[in-house]
């Protein structure tokens, strides 16, 4: 008796794909790989810019024009997350009690430590920095347009007697600069407050005893 052979399938056990269909899959497959090497380059450069910029960091950031003397509230200024990296040193992290500007602020700008006042008191007292101090300056040239917020030299003219009620300065050589970059605090019709450095004062205070003083306006 011959041995016992099993009849082989006349169909292939697993059905052949068309031919058209092989350039189908050989396009989604491509496809795919392409997907993913492009998922996988947006993940890692967003990973290199994470641990480029750091973790985020609060700021108190300006949302409005703020003019010098002016309250920085929540009216003109807000709490934003910003990389670490980016974040000027003296930033405030979160927003004053009704202290004032010193200086004019734009909206997006970083407030910084240094340019608000110290209390949320009113008046000149308010606009300064601890290290500064107001003095009253008697304007020996009235008509020089100030505002608040503008930064001026002072010069020392010399002893007075020129002009028609000799109460110009006189001086026999180049005028002295007496102080620099002091800020306009208050502007009237025959004086101007200004804030300037503390270790500048005496020697302000020393020029007025001899004589007039002019105040030079300085480039924003």
């Amino acid at each position: 008796m011959p041995p016992f052979r099993p009849r082989r399938s006349l169909r292939p056990l697993r059905p052949r794909l068309p031919r058209r269909a092989v350039p189908w899959y050989a396009a989604a497959i491509a496809l795919t790989v392409l997907t993913a090497g492009v998922v996988h380059g947006t993940l890692r450069r967003a990973d290199a810019a994470a641990a480029a910029y750091g973790e985020t960091h609060p700021v108190v950031v300006a949302t409005a024009e703020v003019a010098v003397g002016a309250p920085v509230d929540a009216d003109v200024a807000e709490v934003r997350r910003l990389p670490r990296a980016v974040v000027p040193d003296g930033a405030l992290t979160a927003l004053p009690d009704g202290r004032r500007a010193l200086v004019a602020l734009t909206p997006g700008e970083v407030v910084l430590e240094r340019r608000i006042s110290g209390s949320d008191a009113a008046g000149p007292a308010a606009l300064l920095a601890p290290d500064e101090r107001a003095m009253t300056i008697p304007l020996a040239i009235p008509g020089l347009p100030l505002s608040p917020g503008d930064r001026v030299d002072v010069v020392a003219g010399g002893a007075p007697g020129g002009g028609v009620g000799g109460d110009l300065p006189v001086a026999p050589g180049r005028p002295d600069v007496v102080a620099t970059d002091a800020v306009v605090l208050d502007v009237g019709e025959e004086t101007v407050v200004i804030a300037l450095d503390a270790g500048l004062a005496a020697d302000v205070a020393a020029a007025l005893t001899v004589g007039p003083l002019v105040l030079a306006l300085r480039p924003p």
